[in-house]
């Protein structure tokens, strides 16, 4: 009986053997050897905590030993514990510098910190170190992307398309690092590949990412499903005492000056307090500034969860007795399924930060009849409840006057077509129609947001391609939100995107007056401007295909009365009165708790 055995046993992959026969050795004869093994195999059965106690155990044997070490900043970074993680990865790699999966967690633990640079940095020393190892180069390419360098991820994806073409995810990574930047090469074949992957059970691209390439809702739910985080069995839940107030939670990482944010603090505030208990459940940073404080006024309770695990949340969530948990986010950038898995409520709600179905866990979608049409269930593993419309506007106010055309680059003369989006969302298809809209219409401009670099770039190259002058192309920078929604005033018409169109993009535009031609297709992401357009009672600027879109365009672009009738519309609407849309989500929330 000896170490040596245990580490056959090991690297045979019988790891409960190699448990077993570690816990007899360190009884009778313990040694940094034992405590290592039994750490590394305890860790690759699932018991993480328990690792964590053997390897420290060896540690205090030998606090220098690098293999120990490593597997305790590896162990720190699975559990989440990453201000100890960083601490570990680095005594780990002082010991061994050249370490790819310590690398690696210290770079993820540092992520999770809000450390974006010195991550990349070691991710930097990660590749110098191991230029031919793909995993590395994904994950430096993961970071470049939420650092909106989508280029230079790409290339990094090039990379692993050459060493392992086969690296999970990386045809979806690549064509969605490519969509950034407005760069359709191969796109037909990154499309083909994608698709194939999915048919195979394969999670070959971001469940977001798809929403935005595909307009095929069975797609969706695929990804999603293949993406869903496992169950974890359901709690006995309590009787709820008649008369008690209905307790809800708004959970998500978006609580702050965000397009979430500004859809929801008015209905938050709306909320009627003798019925309803409102919680939200924050587990993003904490920015301060004014929408922060309108949102943490407008809920009763406010729970700071960011350094929580998913299980905690949820947990905190059962014994605060919540009766209905609204996710914010699904799939998006900091989204937690996580915290649906481990079940936070009886009933679990997907709402207005994710249009598409979640795949698992939330036990119900909020739609409305355009956004999720009678007949289109069967793609989505919620169930289906409509409201009257689909998305949340706060009131309408007073803003900023606009800046002259002249600040902004915009011809005096020009009819201005604009698109806020973010240029991700355009695509061949799109922009084709855009170019053929320009064509007919030589008197116009294209008024574009502008993204991650390359993308105007890219796009005023696919226009002079097209046989448009690139100069007819101008792109808006980034700028505060307020001035953001006084620019729209220089626009005449804003062109929708497709299969993902506008959002909260939608409603800046029609709170500003401005018409927004949408063609709305098979999936939810797609038909929100036609919701919103429905809400208004605007159906001429719904188009039925592409070639009836660029038809409208044309013609709207004739039409010098327009804005005036959207913004007569608008004002006539209850689109922007938050206290109506609050009724309406009220009833739809007591009608669950009564099911």
């Amino acid at each position: 009986m000896s170490a040596r055995e245990a580490f056959d046993l090991y690297k045979a992959g019988r790891l409960a053997d190699a448990v077993a026969l570690c816990e007899r050795l360190v009884l009778v004869a313990p040694s940094v050897e034992a405590w290592h093994i039994l750490g590394v195999s305890r860790l690759g059965l699932g018991r993480p905590e328990a690792a964590l106690g053997a390897l420290d155990q060896g540690l205090a044997l030998d606090s220098k030993r690098p293999g120990l070490l490593s597997a305790k900043a590896l162990v720190l970074n699975s559990l989440g514990r990453d201000a100890e993680a960083v601490v570990a990865g680095r005594a780990a790699l002082a010991a061994d510098p050249a370490n790819p999966p310590v690398l690696s967690a210290l770079a993820a633990s540092l992520q999770r910190l809000g450390g974006f640079e010195e991550a990349l940095a070691v991710l930097d020393h990660a590749v110098q170190t191991s230029p031919g190892d793909a995993k590395t180069l994904a994950g430096r390419a993961a970071l470049l992307s939420l650092l909106n360098r989508p280029a230079d991820a790409a290339r990094d994806l090039e990379a692993v398309m050459e060493i392992d073409p086969l690296h999970p995810r990386l045809a979806g990574d690549l064509m969605w690092a490519r969509r950034q930047t407005c760069d359709w090469r191969e796109d037909a074949a990154l499309d083909m590949l994608v698709k194939a992957e999915l048919k195979l059970g394969r999670a070959a691209i971001a469940p977001f990412a798809a929403l935005v390439i595909f307009d095929e809702p069975v797609v969706h739910r695929r990804c999603a499903v293949l993406s869903a985080p496992p169950p974890v069995s359901a709690p006995v839940w309590p009787e709820k005492t008649p008369g008690e107030r209905i307790r809800v939670a708004y959970l998500s990482a978006d609580l702050h000056e965000h397009a979430t944010a500004r859809l929801l603090a008015g209905v938050l505030e709306a909320h009627d307090r003798a019925r309803f208990e409102i919680f939200a459940v924050s587990y993003g940073p904490e920015t301060g500034g004014p929408m922060r404080e309108r949102l943490k006024a407008a809920c009763e309770h406010w729970i700071e969860a960011r350094n929580l695990s998913d299980s905690n949340i949820a947990a905190l969530c059962r014994e605060a007795g919540i009766d209905i948990a609204v996710d914010l986010k699904g799939y998006t950038q900091d989204g937690r399924p996580g915290i649906l898995a481990h079940r936070a409520a009886p009933v679990q709600v997907s709402w207005l930060g994710y249009p598409g179905t979640l795949g698992a866990h939330a036990d119900v979608v909020l739609a409305d009849a355009v956004t999720l049409p009678p007949g289109a269930e069967a793609d989505w593993s919620e169930a289906v409840v409509r409201l009257p419309s689909y998305q949340p506007n706060d009131a309408l106010g007073a803003v900023a006057p606009p800046p002259s055309r002249a600040e902004v680059g915009l011809p005096d003369d020009a009819v201005v077509l604009c698109c806020f989006n973010n240029p991700a969302k355009i695509t061949p298809q799109t922009f084709a129609a855009w170019m053929a809209i320009l064509k007919a219409a030589p008197q116009t401009a294209l008024w574009l947001y502008d993204g991650a670099p390359c993308a105007a770039e890219n796009l005023r190259r696919e226009a002079a391609l097209a046989g448009v002058s690139p100069e007819r192309l101008v792109f808006a920078p980034p700028v505060p939100h307020e001035a953001h929604l006084a620019r729209h005033a220089l626009a005449d018409l804003v062109l929708d995107t497709w299969p993902y169109g506008a959002h909260t993009t939608a409603s800046d535009a029609l709170r500003m007056g401005i018409p927004i031609l949408s063609l709305p297709g098979k999936s939810f992401a797609s038909r929100v401007g036609a919701s919103l357009l429905t809400a208004i009672n605007m159906p001429e600027l719904i188009a039925a295909s592409e070639a009836d879109y660029v038809a409208r365009a044309v013609a709207l672009v004739a039409d010098p009365a327009l804005k005036t009738r959207v913004g007569e519309a608008v004002r006539g609407s209850t689109l922007f009165d938050p206290a109506a849309f609050a009724r309406s989500l009220e009833a739809a929330y007591a009608d669950l708790l009564r099911r």
